[in-house]
């Protein structure tokens, strides 16, 4: 069976070799055992704190294989972006310049220095071991932290934003890097990405301009990068905007990736998932589905220091709902507790 769950601190060796595979795509899951060793330490703190007011959280998930015992996925959710440093990303505006003279009224695109999205909940960190990305895996990876974040709603704020990964040629050269960043950090973009993954944010404001950058002054390469994810992003793109995340004219800093966002309580599977008591073991297999109350959902239990979300089969009845008995072990749940679920 393929589950989602907090991660531990023994889960060293299997979130390494995902980001392994994963470099050097994703900064935010650097192959640091050190790095990483600090990442599982903080959620498993995260996780055993009292939270009142959203701060410094941040919880790591992984996919694991329990056939196999094999982690082969990870998301993870920060609980409010600036709490420590600051958060940085730009803000495409417009500013009109008029000659009356001339009788000419130009109108320009600027990119705004701006921390926009501090105070936020990030989601972040989703990899799938490419060998696993079938069967709804995917999904069941980026909807488990919704749940969480449902499940645990106190944790987090009133909002919540992705950063996606910005476009890259063929020879892995980003031309907004090359265009801006280059000039002011004086390193190749991977390092400079890699660098606030593990060090923090900074750098960013010891040496990033201050000043609007006024678009039609780039290259055009870099222009029209700009608000576009790369490639392989473009499914987790959609996928976002699905559960309702929208692009408000933010982008990274460094590659001018689209940044969506909107808010929590507004996320697709945030509005559509259901918190009920399990009544009964439910007899049926996910291969014999019949009647109209029974459905294949995610289901995710309600205890946060076990926190764990699989795919079943639900049949919702009056006053709660069956789960197989299956369902039941790998939640690590009992007849009497609350889940929450989500219908396919």
């Amino acid at each position: 069976m393929i589950t989602v769950r907090t991660v531990r601190e023994s889960d060293i060796e299997g979130v390494l070799n995902l980001a392994k595979q994963a470099f050097p795509g994703m900064t935010t899951l650097p192959p640091n055992r050190a790095v990483l060793a600090s990442k599982l330490k903080k959620s498993v703190e995260s996780i055993n704190k009292r939270v009142q007011t959203p701060n410094d959280e941040a919880y790591f998930l992984v996919m694991e294989d329990s056939d196999s015992n094999a982690i082969i996925g990870t998301s993870a959710i920060l609980a409010c972006l600036g709490s420590v440093d600051e958060f940085y990303s730009y803000k495409l505006n417009k500013v009109t310049h008029s000659c009356k003279e001339l009788d000419k009224k130009i109108t320009v695109e600027t990119l705004n220095l701006s921390n926009h999205f501090e105070g936020f909940a990030e989601v972040a960190t989703l990899y799938l071991n490419p060998a696993y990305r079938k069967n709804g895996n995917g999904k069941l990876l980026a909807r488990s932290r919704y749940l969480f974040m449902a499940q645990f709603r106190q944790r987090f704020p009133e909002r919540v934003m992705a950063d996606l990964r910005g476009y890259f040629d063929d020879n892995g050269c980003s031309p907004f890097w090359e265009a801006v960043g280059q000039h002011f950090f004086d390193m190749p973009f991977s390092d400079a990405d890699l660098y606030g993954a593990i060090n923090g944010n900074q750098f960013i404001a010891d040496l990033m301009p201050k000043h609007p950058l006024y678009v039609n002054m780039l290259p055009r390469p870099a222009q029209a990068v700009i608000g576009q994810p790369n490639v392989k992003g473009k499914p987790a793109l959609s996928m976002l905007k699905q559960e309702g995340f929208r692009w408000n004219g933010h982008v990274d800093i460094f590659d001018a990736a689209p940044s969506v966002d909107t808010k929590i309580d507004d996320i697709i599977s945030i509005k559509n998932s259901l918190s009920a008591p399990v009544i009964d073991i439910q007899k049926n297999s996910m291969t014999n589905i019949g009647g109209a109350n029974q459905h294949i959902a995610v289901i995710a239990n309600s205890d946060i220091r076990n926190f764990s979300a699989c795919v079943a089969m639900v049949s919702v009845e009056e006053g709660g709902i069956r789960l197989p008995s299956s369902t039941l072990q790998a939640l690590n749940i009992e007849v009497g507790d609350s889940v929450r679920y989500l219908l396919n």
